[in-house]
């Protein structure tokens, strides 16, 4: 069976460029998803991970070895049943030795990967660089831990492609000609797709605003009363995405006051229990700077209710 590895960086169109070479070849495409799934199905699953300490537990964490472990033994094993397609997770390497295999990565210039992720994510350039530059470094820091090996080591490579130098489209027909330059026994061919964009996360709104706990109920009557417009929850914005583009983590301000421009979040949670909120609320300050947000904490929100008089029973 063969093997094509495609290793990219963020917002080099790696993803959607590894889908049209799978369906069109009719080798099964390898991403985030279909090994989650997979391995969940022998019963294997990844540790979950805080955000702060993905570059520091791999090294000496049993529980992480052990997934990396299965996770090699499954691909391995996938490989002598199925053509690939695999993305990312250090393919170029695990298959090195591999025949027939080829692995390509794919490059694109910053401002171009910029205004790519800017476009799909719907985010200002300073908050593209920064998920650019962090998702590069979680691709490098997983080669050198797992396998000790430079991410930008060319060598590695059969194809490096560049992707900002022409379309999606035509870097697909590359991969499927230079792969048939190399093994020109393998009968392949190669189509297009419209450029697979992430799915956006979508929250139905009722007519009337279903509250989901008192304290935003009584925060509504108090606006109402002062005659201030008000929306709950009308937005929803991601704060993570995983290395495929898929959103990993989101965040739904509790109220938009739109005379005032004011995302409003409430907790009636003690201040010691609200690090999480805090968290999520610092990571959209740095994504989307020009949202405003303001967190009312159990004490503030216990005050308000008693100048208004709607202290809660």
């Amino acid at each position: 069976m063969a093997v094509i590895t495609i290793s990219r960086e963020f917002g080099s169109g790696g993803e959607t460029v590894a889908r049209r070479v799978a369906e069109k070849l009719g080798f099964l495409l390898v991403n985030k998803k279909a090994i989650t799934e997979g391995l969940q199905s022998i019963n294997v699953y990844e540790p979950e991970l805080d955000i702060d300490e993905r570059a520091l537990q791999k090294e000496n964490d049993d529980s992480y070895s052990n997934y990396i472990s299965s996770l090699h033994q499954y691909l391995y094993d996938l490989s002598s049943q199925e053509n690939l397609v695999l993305l990312g997770r250090g393919g170029q390497i695990l298959f090195k030795d591999f025949n027939p295999s080829y692995h390509v990565k794919i490059i694109s210039p910053l401002e171009k990967r910029i205004s790519r992720v800017m476009r799909l994510y719907s985010l200002q350039e300073e908050a593209a660089l920064k998920l650019i530059k962090e998702q590069d470094e979680n691709k490098k820091q997983y080669l050198s831990q797992i396998f000790d090996e430079d991410w930008m080591n060319m060598k590695l490579y059969d194809l490096a492609l560049n992707s900002g130098n022409t379309s999606l489209e035509t870097a697909a027909d590359i991969i499927s000609t230079a792969y048939q330059l190399k093994c020109k026994d393998v009968e392949s061919g190669i189509m297009e797709e419209p450029e697979i964009t992430p799915e956006e996360i979508t929250f139905p709104q009722e007519e009337e605003a279903q509250f989901m706990h008192p304290s935003e109920e009584e925060f509504a009557k108090m606006l109402d009363f002062y005659h201030i417009k008000w929306e709950y929850e009308p937005k929803t914005f991601p704060l993570e995405w995983d290395s495929e583009g898929n959103i990993a983590e989101a965040f739904t301000p509790d109220f938009y006051l739109p005379e005032q421009d004011l995302y409003v979040e409430i907790t009636t949670q003690r201040q010691k229990l609200v690090w999480k909120k805090n968290k999520k609320v610092r990571r959209l300050k740095e994504l989307y700077p020009d949202v405003n947000i303001k967190i009312i904490y159990h004490k503030d929100y216990k005050s308000l209710l008693r100048r208004f008089d709607l202290e809660e029973g």
